[in-house]
């Protein structure tokens, strides 16, 4: 049977983009299908945190974003002042601001050049997908010609192609095809309210500077919310009351009469106006078979948190690894068994968390309104902005750090310094204080994984933040998979070959003979 591609992705948002930068990157043929014909050129999210940048640095674009780091996230009560100041520590654990403003177009059109820049990647713009059917060893995808008679309106045609491929990714959205031919079903949280989105291009950006940014206007009179999107726009977004309807902001004049306390037409430019209603749904799986699903398509949640382009990108970076060893042979399917299991969990959280903050913003009641402020000014402890670990899945569970994301650090080794992921390609990495000893099994074994096996005496640790990691977790050695997340942890020198025996076993029919002799 002849296989057109390793891995066919449909959707080329950030999440799709990402998928095929990371597998095209480690060499594997990819062809991405993508409903419309040019890229997206209006912002849609605008918030993404260190551990996604990491992923831009991995893919060399993090100096081509339009980007503002921030660290504190402000909420005002019904009175106007501050009921909630979500802050984040100076860094993260990748070495990045802990966050960051940005302007997705051109977020987008960085993926797309690196994308483009990789011989064994190909998009295909115009196409829709209409069903997929699941065989053995591939699974075959149709899809149907399209085209835009208007800009972001799409007519059927009657050309149609088919597509076999070792595997399938869902990067399709909230309406995601993939995921109703997969016959993958969603579970709905509860909540749903439609927000007018506003984007805005003041003539001055700094005329807008005595406001906070993010934040957000828990205001039982009408919820809203403000933010810078990169350097040079900004986006208001403002709850629909009982009785409005989606079309009664078709009129610009409406939108300015929102806009009135902050900003006016002669300020600057309308970039754009929609209604989106913000949901809260999960997809009970993100795998049937040789069908994956990432990103929107897998799950959706109010965006109070701003975490939906980063658990969308996580996805991608989580079974990016898995397919890539999956595809060189290295392990088998069984690899794809913990993907719903570690990123359902994770994204779980976020949903959940994300629509109770929702639920917080949109009280409409005055007097329950009063009641949140002074419950949430008696709280001692303001929130953190920080996700938790990953808790089950391809983990050394029970051993230190497992889940845990790993600390990146600046490093000098050989002439070449900077971040650790620039001066060590993304591989799984074995990281020690001193050199291990190693069977020659284990050595064959982690040539196989392309691992990198690293001493911090044979490196400089320019900045300290290994050695300090290292040191507060007392730990001998670390296990850290290409995601970033640590597989585990050991105190002693002694314990390294079971770190790695649990490794093994996490990866199924690695090499039988080389199991045998770990063993």
């Amino acid at each position: 049977m002849n296989i057109d591609t390793d891995v066919l992705v449909v959707g080329y948002g950030p999440v799709g983009q990402t998928l095929a930068a990371l597998l095209a990157g480690a060499g594997h043929r990819v062809d991405v299908y993508e409903r419309f014909s040019c890229l997206y050129d209006l912002p849609r999210a605008v918030y993404f945190d260190d551990e996604i940048m990491q992923v831009w640095q991995s893919l060399g674009i993090a100096g081509d974003l339009d980007v503002l780091p921030i660290n504190t996230y402000e909420w005002f009560g019904a009175d106007g002042d501050t009921i909630l100041r979500m802050e984040h520590p100076k860094l993260g654990p990748s070495g990045w601001e802990p966050g960051y403003l940005f302007y997705q177009p051109t977020l987008e059109r960085a993926l797309d050049r690196r994308v483009r820049s990789l011989p064994t990647a190909t998009v295909h713009c115009g196409w829709s997908a209409e069903s997929l059917e699941q065989f053995d060893d591939y699974v075959e995808v149709t899809l149907r010609r399209v085209r835009e008679p208007r800009v972001g309106e799409l007519e059927p045609t009657d050309e149609t192609t088919t597509v076999r491929a070792r595997y399938v990714i869902g990067a399709d959205g909230a309406n995601s095809v993939v995921r109703a031919a997969a016959g993958i079903a969603l579970d709905d949280l509860g909540f749903a309210e439609p927000w007018l989105v506003v984007d805005l291009r003041p003539d001055d950006i700094d005329a807008l500077s005595s406001i906070p940014a993010p934040c957000q206007w828990c205001d039982p009179v009408r919820p809203h919310m403000h933010t810078r999107n990169g350097r040079s726009h900004r986006r208001f977004e403002f709850m629909l009351l009982p009785g409005e309807r989606p079309e009664d902001f078709a009129d610009e004049a409406r939108v300015w009469s929102l806009l009135a306390p902050w900003f006016t037409p002669d300020d600057g430019t309308l970039v754009r106006q929609a209604v989106y209603e913000f949901r809260g749904r999960l997809a009970t799986t993100m795998r049937a078979d040789r069908a994956l699903l990432a990103g929107d398509a897998a799950h959706t949640m109010p965006p109070f948190m701003g975490q939906g382009l980063c658990s969308g990108v996580r996805d991608a970076v989580n079974v990016a690894w898995r397919l890539d060893l999956i595809l060189r042979g290295v392990a088998d399917a069984g690899l794809l068994d913990g993907y719903t299991t570690e990123r359902r969990a994770q994204n779980e959280w976020i949903v959940n968390l994300s629509t109770e903050m929702g639920r917080v913003s949109c009280t409409l009641d005055a007097r329950a309104a009063a009641d949140r402020d002074a419950a949430l000014r008696a709280a001692e402890v303001p929130p953190t902005l920080g996700l938790p670990p990953l808790a089950d899945g391809t983990l050394a569970t029970g051993r230190p750090l497992a889940g845990h994301r790993a600390v990146q650090g600046v490093v000098r080794i050989d002439r070449r310094e900077g971040r650790f992921d620039d001066v060590f390609a993304k591989h799984f990495t074995l990281l020690t204080r001193h050199a291990p000893q190693l069977s020659p099994a284990h050595v064959e074994f982690l040539d196989r994984l392309g691992a990198h096996v690293i001493a911090l005496h044979q490196l400089e640790d320019l900045d300290g933040r290994l050695t300090a990691w290292f040191d507060a977790h007392r730990i001998e050695a670390v296990v850290v998979r290409p995601d970033a997340y640590v597989f585990g942890a050991v105190a002693w020198p002694d314990e390294i070959p079971a770190l790695l025996d649990d490794l093994l076993s996490h990866l199924p029919t690695i090499d039988s003979r080389i199991t045998a002799d770990v063993r």
